[in-house]
Formats: structure tokens, sequence, C-alpha cells
């Protein structure tokens, strides 16, 4: 995961013209600016083009971490001059071949980036000036994301920039839009319980988590240097579970004392002890406060063996039993764990929830079952301490960016699919010692995802739960990625440009397009996209792909499609078939190839799924079939009577001889019937 300052590829692929962003901004890719670049990409100048002329840069999100779409509007409104202000954002071509990036504009800071990085020993800022510059200039800040029920998730001293040249007006606090909280951001600054989540499934966070960051960052600048350099990540988060984060974070060092009262306030482990922003408020107006004490873990009377560990508490325990499916599967059904909590932890209660979410025997079930059965055995020992499944490590609001984040990196997302399938989320929160309001929505949509996943045809499970979860994601499809599609009519954009290229796919339809139309366009009935599976009439499927992106093209009034109209028609053959009159067959292709050249859909559509045309060549050929029938009927009997010659001369006699007789017949009462009149 790339730090502040060292941001993706800046390689901007021939794009040497400003580039339009909107009606507002341009942004100039000859002008990289490597000293703003971000987490999620690199910073170039942008310049505004109407209204009042303002500082600004552009981050061009490389799309390998999903960006935080969800809070512009808000952040966009707070005019805080200790934090850099969002200004627009918006898709820019981006190279060859249509492709796109995401584009977001910000005010630029007039200084330098506080601390490049957090290896370099710099001169500690003496403890007046934090609580003079540092803390007047961020805690407003804090104060208005909280206000407005924003986490920045980004708070560092990476982060962190002069406001002027010279750094007396004070410090501005970077962008947190172009990343979801937490990614990109070091184990240290996160709370026990996020730090133990992987990056991209540590959720949204709250005010409170942007109340530790910001102590840590005090810390190190206090400091002048990262007091954890010397420890790798693991060791940090378990001498941090062993000695309260405080205590680990700060070792020997020596913390100025104005500044270890707010310290411990703030990074106290225990959310309900720690400091808030009243509290905080309050110690910057004079008031001196006695934060409590860091409880540390309770500890059991003895250690449970576990793959050659010796565990002591609870929260160890529950970090180490997934690594380990099968000895934790042996702990849990041999009755070793009860044995544990009962006499070591001396906690009847705790023991009788394990045992609640063990649900009996597991040692001999398959894999899926027992990995299940840890990970709610694990949640019941640590309850605040995020899903551990498999090779996953999540909150349970950051499951849909951590979906985002294995699906855009082409990781398997199998074991995310069944922590919803198998309802750990929902466990989660029911494992909560207090009921939290913020989390009911969290289980109102695992159980909506569920459902999803239960369903296989076209347009559900996992691609789209995937995009049902991050409403703001670009369509992930091989075939229009690169476009950045994130409303149907950029998808139908996209799949004209790739309707060009000579590597393009049979199928313009896949899952991930599928289950994108299927999320972004609700307008058409789930039926009309179960006609896509494989296994149904090729010409149904056809006609469905051109149903859909039809709707599409006339409800959104999108211009001439040629090329998407061509690549529809190498599918098409199969529906001319449908045709008994070969005559008729060549005149739908004439009225296809028509159609394709004037790149309407609905068109297109008509010419394979006319219903007269079709019903008139049903009737047509069920008349044809009866003239062919009657003929082969008379054919079989003159067959028959050549076969037989006597026969036929015999019977023809007769027929010529009664036909002569009746003509005689005729002229005899003729003449004598004239010779009574006469006389």
């Amino acid at each position: 995961m790339p730090s502040d300052s060292q941001g993706a590829d800046a390689s901007v692929d021939g794009t040497l013209e400003p580039l339009r962003l909107g009606d507002r901004f341009e942004i100039l890719p000859l002008q990289p600016l490597p000293a703003l670049d971000g987490v999620s990409g690199p910073a170039f100048g942008a310049r505004s083009v109407r209204g009042r002329k303002v500082e600004c840069f552009a981050i061009i999100c490389s799309g390998e971490i999903p960006p935080r779409t969800d809070v512009p509007t808000t952040l966009s409104a707070i005019d805080n001059p200790g934090l850099v202000r969002f200004l627009d954002q918006g898709l820019v071509p981006w190279g060859q071949g249509g492709a796109r990036r995401l584009a977001m504009v910000f005010e630029r800071p007039l200084g330098r980036r506080l601390r490049a990085n957090l290896e370099t020993v710099l001169e500690p800022i003496p403890e007046d000036q934090i609580q003079r510059v540092v803390m007047q200039s961020l805690v407003p800040v804090l104060k208005d994301l909280a206000g407005r029920g924003v986490t920045h998730g980004n708070i560092r001293p990476t982060n962190l920039f002069l406001r002027d040249a010279g750094g007396a007006a004070g410090l501005v606090l970077g962008e947190c839009a172009s990343t979801p909280p937490g990614i990109g951001q070091p184990m240290a600054f996160e709370t026990i319980e996020r730090a133990m989540a992987d990056p991209a499934g540590r959720g949204f966070g709250s005010p409170a988590d942007d109340l530790f960051a910001f102590a840590v960052t005090l810390l190190f600048l206090a400091l002048g240097r990262n007091p954890t350099q010397d420890l790798d990540d693991e060791s940090l988060l378990t001498a941090r579970i062993e000695r309260g984060s405080y205590a680990a974070l700060v070792g020997t060092a020596r913390v100025p004392a104005l500044l270890v009262e707010p310290l411990r306030g703030l990074m106290i482990d225990d959310p309900k002890q720690r400091w808030g922003m009243n509290q905080l408020e309050l110690w910057l107006s004079g008031r001196r406060l006695s934060p409590k004490q860091a409880l540390l873990l309770k500890r059991a009377a003895r250690p449970v063996e576990f793959a050659g560990l010796e565990v002591w508490h609870c929260r160890g325990l529950a970090r180490v039993l997934g690594r380990n499916a099968g000895a934790a599967a042996l702990l849990i059904d041999g009755g070793e764990l009860d044995r544990w909590l009962r006499r070591g932890m001396l906690d009847d209660v705790l023991a009788e929830s394990v045992a609640s979410a063990a649900e009996g025997a597991v040692a001999g079930g398959s894999r899926t079952a027992i990995d299940r059965v840890v990970a709610r055995v694990g949640i019941a020992l640590d309850p605040g301490a995020p899903i551990r499944y498999r090779d996953k490590s999540v909150m349970p609001d950051g499951i849909a960016v951590a979906l985002a984040d294995a699906c855009l990196r082409r990781d398997s997302a199998q074991s995310l699919a069944e922590i919803l399938a198998w309802q750990l989320p929902t466990f989660w929160i029911h494992a909560q010692a207090e009921f939290r309001a913020d989390l009911v929505p969290v289980i109102q949509t695992a159980d909506a995802m569920r459902a999803l996943l239960e369903k296989a045809g076209p347009g559900f499970g996992l691609e789209r739960v995937l995009y049902e979860m991050n409403p703001y994601l670009h369509c992930l499809s091989p075939v229009v990625i690169e476009y950045r599609a994130v409303t149907p009519v950029d998808l139908l954009t996209a799949l004209e440009i790739a309707a060009g290229r000579r590597d393009r796919p049979r199928d313009p339809f896949d899952r991930h397009i599928v289950a994108f139309l299927a999320t972004r366009h609700r307008r058409l009935e789930d039926a009309v996209f179960a006609q896509l599976t494989v296994s149904s009439d090729p010409v149904r499927s056809v006609s469905a792909m051109l149903t859909i992106l039809g709707d599409i093209q006339v409800r959104f009034s999108v211009g001439p499609l040629p090329g998407l109209c061509q690549w529809l028609c190498t599918l098409i053959e199969p529906a001319f078939a449908r045709f008994y009159n070969r005559p008729y067959r060549e005149v739908a292709r004439k009225r296809v190839e028509k159609a394709a050249g004037d790149g309407r859909l609905v068109d297109l559509l008509r010419c394979i799924d006319d219903p007269e045309a079709i019903s008139k060549d049903t009737r047509g050929f069920a008349g044809a079939r009866r003239n062919h029938r009657a003929i082969t009927l008379e054919m079989e009997k003159l067959r028959g009577l050549i076969a037989k010659p006597d026969e036929a001369t015999e019977t023809t006699g007769r027929q010529i001889a009664a036909v002569v007789s009746s003509v005689v017949a005729i002229l005899v009462g003729t003449v004598l019937s004239l010779m009574l009149l006469l006389r």
C-alpha cells in the first residue's frame, strides 16, 4: 500500500493537454506535484477556469483503492481553514483507449508537508507550540467533522501541512476523500480493535477513532520521531494488547509533562473511558482533568496451550484461534477451552457464551463448518475485535470496502461471501455488551446481502452484493474497467469503445456487467435479466441484451451506438433461423444491417423480435405444410396407379366408357325431346 507522497505511478500516458473537469476546473497533467501525492494516487496541478481564482491541485485516483465518494458533498460544505478544502470531483480521460480516472480537486496548502515520512528523526515540536499551534489548528476541524458525522480516518503527521510558507498561520489537515477511512493509515494510529482488522476492513469508524489518531499524532510530533519504529506491526499490536496503547507507544520515551494528561485520556483503550471532544475542549480551556488509568486485560490464573503458545487472556486467544482452525476445533470440541474459561479465567458466563457460539462438536465437521464455529467462538471471546474468518479480519461495517478492495486487486472474495452467508455480522452485533442503534442498518444490509448471495442466476451472487454494498463503485468487468463506468450511460459509452477493440470478448455481457446494471438500472424486472443465462435460448439471450441496453439508450437519450450494435449483430444469427421463409431471412438481414448502421438498439431489437412478422411467417409455413401434405398424398396415389398398369387401364376404360355412355344418352335424350316438341 503506497503511503503519503508515495502515490501510484504518475505517468500520464501521453495526456498532454489540460483536462477539463466539468465547467469549473482544469487539470494540468504536465505539472506533477509529488509533494502532494496521496495514498490513492499522484497529485497534479489544477486551476480554476471560472469564478473565484483559488490555488488548487488534483489527486488522480489510480483505481487500485476504492475511492471514498460518499462524503465529498459534506466535506465541500466545511469551510474551516484547518482542513484542506474539497472542491470538486469527476472522471477525466487518462491514458489510451478511452481509459478514465477519478480526479478529486482540493484547495492547495500554501506550505509544505509537515512530515514527509514517519521514519525520519526531526526536531521535536515544543509542547507550547503543540498546544498553541497544532491543537488550536486541528481541534476545531475534528469538532466540525464530528458535528457532520464524518470520520476523517487519515490523521497522522504525514497528512499535515503548514498553512503558509513560514508556518506561522498554523496547520492544515490533509484530505480524506480519496480513500476510505483506515486504508493507508499506519496501525499505530488506529485503536486496538481497528488495528486488528485488515486495512480495507476497518470500517467507517467514528469521531472517537479520529481523536485517538490525533493523540498519537501529537505524541509523534512531541517526540520528533516514531517511537515504534523498531517494532513490526505484529509485535506492536501484541505489546498494545498486553500493556495498553499508551504504554506500548510511549515506551521509554519522555513525554512533555504538559501533554501527559491529554495523551493518556485520548489513548485509553476502553472506549467508555476514553476522552471525547468535550473533555478535550475542557482541557484546552485550562481545566485539568485526571484520566483514569488504563485497565489491563484480565489475566488467567494459568495459561491455555494452543499451537505451541501459552495464552493468558481471551483477546490473545481470539487472535490466534483463526490461524490454525484444526487445532482450534480440537481445543473447542475437546472441552479444554471450556475448562480454561471456568477454572483459569473464573468466568462461567463467558464459558456459557462460548459454548453457545460453538453450537456443539466441530472436530468431525467440514472445513467450512469448522471455520464458521472458530469465527463465532473468536467473537464470543473478544466481542469488540473484528470478525476473523480464515484469511480475513473485518469489522461488520468494513465488509463493503473489503469486498471492493479484493475485487479491485483480483483476490478471492470467497471468505467475505461466507462471512455474509454464515450471518457472522449479525452474530457479532448480538455479541456486543450494549445495544448500538447505529448497527441496526448493518444487520439489515447483511440480511439483504445474504438473500442476494443465495440466488445464483444472472444479476445475483457475489457480484450483485459488491455493487449493492458499494453504490459509488465503478463497473469492474474486464471489458470496461478502464473506463470507470459509474452509471448505466457510462457503461453504454464504455461498451461502444470496447466494441472497437480487437481483443473484445464474444459476448459484451458478463456477471459484473449484469450485476452492475441490475443494481444501477432498477427499472427493468429481474425476469429480463434471467433470460441472459447461458442455458437459455440464444435468441432470448440476445433479445434480453438488446432490451436492457436499448431501454437505457432511449430513457437517457444516448446517441447512436453503431459499434455496440455491430458487436451484438455477431450474436444475432440464430435469430434468422427462426424464419422459415428464406427470402424473408435476407430481408431481415438487410434490416438488421441498416439498424446497426443507425446505431439504435431498439430498432435492432425490432428486427429480430417482430411479433407480426414472426406470426405471418408461422402462418405461411403452416399453409405451405398443408399444401405439401396434399401434394404428397396425390403423388403417392399416382405412384400406386403407375405401379399397376392393368388395373389402371381397366379402371381408365371403365371411366371412359361411363363418360361416353353418359354423353350418348344425353344426346339421344335431347334428339327425342326435340322430335316430340316439333310434332
